[in-house]
């Protein structure tokens, strides 16, 4: 497919990206980055605290020297025919205990934030910072902002903060000396000419990024680049944001000027995103057959009071290769135009043919999407792997502006990395789940858990004894609240903590409002500051109230003393009672008996929060949320059996789909039912994962299908929704002969995984998942 744009300007250009073969450098690259995949993790040495000398400053202060000493000592080493110098070092700090980062913290301070939680490591990423002021100023330019702002200081607290942003901004661009060094003397030992050629210019990129602005599109991408990969190699792992937005005017002017062709801008691209998946791994130890499964037993609950997850090494090990690493495309510009340019489709297309799980790519749509971005976009979805995920403008930036964010700025959304809504580079961002399982589960046993007997919630009252649907619905809502209100008064009383132990003033100085107010965004100085509020499971508690209503209430068909006793049996001996409740209505059908279930559990959930949060408000954002992740497992492994029929240990549906194989209807009913669900009260976020067979989307009929659903999708009003092309037998096949299914990629509850690389239980619930679209 063959794209042309219009490009405004003094010098008007007509751009066609045609589709194109990999150049030999591209085509080179991406195998030797698969070759890397095979191989285990590298280890380097770095100091594991830093100098003395330096433990009597303030801790900001120390851990931005953290940062300067982890920069000192990290590798230069390049990839032979890479265009972009700097590769990540933190390789796999799921797996490896050792993250490979200096300690800065007395023995006091390390103990007194252990009692609250919190160590050194307590850096929460999923952040966007401030890149389009990066390409504007360069560090050097940040730096003088915070030397200006010596003067307004008017405590040594707000000094301190000054102090450790100025050594953490200088300990990169002593990084992007040493690489810029390398470059040189490999460029001077370098038998090849062209590459010799490369070399230099590579070079003097990093002579002038990231200390000064960004002058050309290459010189763009590197300092996007190298600050992103230091982020991630201390500790911070962030997103980031709309790339084609802010890094496209610098394309447009090398277009324009005649320094820069697309197929190099292209070939550039394609670099660019290849260095994302430099650390990824596919090696043996870590594949499913070889690793040490932990034997978890459904009745241990780990003590957590929101969420029913039990944390197991398999969570994290299906994790493996994510790292929020998310690039968003499309979508409104701050002042209401569409922000679609050629930049969006070089990256859609790079994804297209790299077929890696990084970075991961979002799309923004709305009414006015052109035509060619929706279409390239199914093009791009239909190759597997579900990527891009799919935001819809005209559904969250009405939410966002009902949480107090003005239009210019909800306009300019991304995410935090997963699918997290957030305002870039103004943002500190961190979330909590609530499980709206736990929240039935206490309702009908008196608070306690129903697998340990443990006492959760408030005590609501013998539920054999409830006469009516209300009694239920008061109990669930009474634990709901109660709920909320903890984790709300939680967050208000430990808001500024991590700021004690965790601070990030190299972050912080590509935040909005940071330098400006002289405090670390950790302790409130970013512009926004907003905790997600997360339902999880939401559809099995739908569904089990549904079922309550209908076949205890309604039909008569059952007690409540016959429900509670089947649930505490996890209905073994009442198959009979366990049928009927599984034939009773269900959310992701169009069924609006269900529907009208799932409403009042989202109304409630949202007025909780809003409640909750109104006296906090001028501290905090709570937006509202709806979302598993990939833990659906984990989070089922907590919870006993449920009245939808679902048995104890069972997993849950992921993030706000419908339950396995209850949505009878396929991806229409699921699409009609969620997006009655007060998609624009959601601000924080609300995926739906759907499952296409690859026979519905072949050929062209198939994409103007794909077409189809991705306008309606809008039109509807969704919010958000993931959608991964593969057939049963295709993931069948994959078990069988993993060798030759490395590259099979599968949406997870927030990112893109290589299907090979997840546990059993993971590829068997994508599989099941994938059989119910069917």
């Amino acid at each position: 497919m063959t794209l042309t744009f219009a490009v405004p300007g003094p010098n008007s250009l007509l751009l066609a990206l045609p589709e194109r073969p990999d150049t030999p450098r591209v085509a080179q690259l991406r195998r030797r980055v698969r070759d890397a995949m095979e191989r285990p993790p590298v280890a380097w040495e770095c100091p594991k605290r830093i100098d003395e000398a330096h433990m009597s400053e303030p801790l900001p202060v120390r851990k931005a020297h953290a940062i300067a000493l982890k920069l000192s000592c990290m590798p230069t080493d390049l990839w032979d025919g890479q265009l972009f110098a700097g590769s990540m070092t933190l390789e796999q700090p799921r797996i490896h205990a050792e993250w490979g980062f200096p300690d800065y913290v007395t023995d006091q301070e390390r103990a007194q934030a252990a009692e609250r939680g919190l160590s050194i490591h307590s850096v929460f990423g999923h952040i966007v910072p401030n890149y389009p002021k990066l390409l504007a100023k360069g560090l050097q330019g940040i730096l003088g902002e915070a030397e200006a702002q010596r003067p307004n200081a008017t405590s040594p607290k707000e000094v301190a903060f000054l102090d450790s942003v100025v050594v953490a901004l200088e300990g990169v661009i002593s990084y992007a000396a040493r690489l810029e060094a390398r470059c040189r003397a490999d460029a001077a030992s370098c038998p090849n000419p062209t590459r010799a050629l490369e070399l230099r210019a590579m070079a003097d990129n990093l002579r002038q990024v990231p200390a000064g602005p960004a002058r050309t599109f290459w010189q763009a991408l590197q300092s996007v680049w190298l600050l992103h990969m230091i982020f991630h190699s201390t500790l911070d792992g962030n997103a980031l944001g709309r790339l084609d937005q802010y890094v496209w005017p610098y394309l447009k002017a090398d277009l324009e000027a005649g320094r820069l062709d697309l197929p190099a801008a292209a070939e550039l691209v394609d670099c660019f995103c290849l260095k994302f998946n430099e650390r990824a791994k596919t090696t043996d130890d870590q594949r499913p057959e070889a690793r040490e499964e932990e034997a978890v037993d459904p009745r241990r609950r780990t003590r957590h009071y929101t969420s029913s997850q039990i944390g197991t090494r398999r969570d994290s090990l299906d994790a493996t290769n994510h790292w929020l690493q998310n690039i968003v495309v499309g979508g409104l510009t701050p002042d209401g135009r569409d922000g679609t340019n050629p930049l969006t489709f070089l990256l859609l297309e790079s994804y297209r043919r790299n077929r890696m799980t990084n970075p991961l790519l979002t799309v923004r749509l709305h009414r006015n999407s052109p035509e060619e971005l929706v279409r390239f976009t199914c093009e791009v979805l239909k190759e597997g792997g579900g990527m891009p995920a799919l935001f819809n403008d005209e559904t969250l930036v009405p939410a966002l502006e009902g949480i107090g964010i003005p239009k210019p700025d909800a306009r300019d959304y991304t995410n935090d990395g997963c699918w997290e809504v957030i305002v870039p580079g103004r943002t500190d961002f961190r979330f909590q789940r609530l499980s709206l399982m736990l929240c039935l589960e206490w309702a009908l046993n008196r608070g306690r858990s129903r697998l340990d007997g443990s006492q959760q919630g408030p005590d609501t009252g013998d539920p054999r004894a409830f006469a009516s649907y209300d009694d239920v619905w008061r109990a669930f809502t009474t634990q709901l609240d109660a709920m909320v209100g903890r984790v709300v008064q939680h967050v208000a009383n430990t808001v500024d903590d991590r700021s004690t132990i965790a601070p990030v003033p190299l972050l912080s100085a590509l935040i909005e409002g940071a330098v400006e107010s002289r405090t670390d965004m950790t302790a409130g100085g970013a512009r926004y500051r907003t905790f997600g509020m997360l339902a999880e499971g939401a559809a099995h508690a739908i569904d089990s109230l549904a079922a309550i209503r209908r076949v205890v209430f309604d039909d008569g068909k059952a007690t409540m003393a016959q429900l509670c006793d089947a649930l505490d049996a996890s209905f073994e001996g009442y198959g009979p009672l366990r049928a009927r409740l599984l034939a009773a209505p269900k959310y992701g059908n169009d069924d609006d008996y269900a529907d009208e279930v799932g409403r009042a559990v989202i109304d409630a959930f949202i007025k909780a929060v809003t409640r909750h949060a109104e006296a906090h408000k001028h501290v905090v954002k709570f937006p509202a949320g709806v979302g598993t992740f990939s833990w659906y497992i984990g989070i089922g492994e907590g919870l006993g059996a449920s009245p939808d029929g679902r048995l104890a240990g069972e997993p849950v549906s992921s993030n706000f789909s419908p339950a396995l194989g209850r949505d009878m209807l396929g991806i229409p009913g699921a699409i009609l039912s969620y997006s009655k669900m007060h998609q624009r009260s959601l601000p924080a976020g609300c995926p739906l994962d759907l499952r296409l067979a690859r026979k519905l989307v072949e050929g062209e009929e198939g994409t103007q299908r794909m077409v189809a659903l991705l306008r309606g999708f809008v039109e509807l009003g969704g919010a958000m929704m993931t959608l991964t092309v593969a057939d049963t037998e295709e993931l069948r096949a994959a078990q069988r002969e993993p060798d030759r299914y490395r590259s099979l990629r599968v949406r997870m509850g927030g990112w893109c995984a290589y299907f090979t690389m997840l546990s059993r239980e993971q590829q068997e619930h994508h599989i099941r998942r994938q059989e119910g679209r069917q």
